[in-house]
């Protein structure tokens, strides 16, 4: 019944779109199914107005940030720590210079918006997800000029820096 209140909905939604001139990608359509009730996930299509199925995903992306079907964020701290990792490489693979201030400058610019964005919904809370998005942080540290041979911990005070963990504890804090 409750697939057939959405379905319902959801055409609802096309004809107002249809009223008012618009256009839905169906293609770009996923549905995320949750619950316990095997029978009713596995056997529950939804269609759009011209009749296309709306193909499942164990994940989905609303607002930047992944949904996954178990209720997890691990999908999304994946997705996270592997942009930010690839804007570190090319980070260091593109500016030559590895002084304090420039680097500083490019992780707080381009790197820290990554791992910081809606981190008050997915903080991770798992020491493994915690140590993970710790290493791109590290990494990176590692790499400014005269900081090599300090500990991460010595590498953040003199960089002026927070622990990842740190700093969405400190957004949690501002913003909630």
């Amino acid at each position: 019944e409750d697939v057939k209140l959405l379905q319902e909905d959801l055409g609802k939604v096309y004809d107002w779109a249809k009223e008012n001139n618009m256009t839905f990608n169906g293609d770009k359509f996923q549905l995320l199914r949750s619950g316990t009730n095997h029978e009713i996930l596995n056997n529950t299509y939804l269609v759009t107005s011209d009749n296309q199925t709306i193909d499942t995903s164990p994940h989905a992306k609303c607002l930047g940030v992944y949904l996954s079907d178990d209720g997890t964020f691990k999908h999304h701290i994946e997705q996270t720590i592997k942009k930010a990792r690839r804007i570190a490489g090319w980070i260091l693979r593109t500016f030559y210079s590895l002084e304090k201030d420039c680097m500083l400058t490019l992780w707080r610019a381009l790197v820290q918006p990554v791992l910081d964005y809606c981190s008050q919904l997915w903080s991770p809370h798992m020491a493994m997800d915690i140590q993970a998005l710790e290493s791109v942080q590290r990494a990176y540290t590692r790499q400014v000029k005269a900081m090599k041979e300090l500990s991460y911990w010595e590498r953040l005070k003199r960089l002026g820096l927070y622990s990842q963990q740190r700093q969405r504890e400190r957004y949690i804090i501002t913003y909630t």
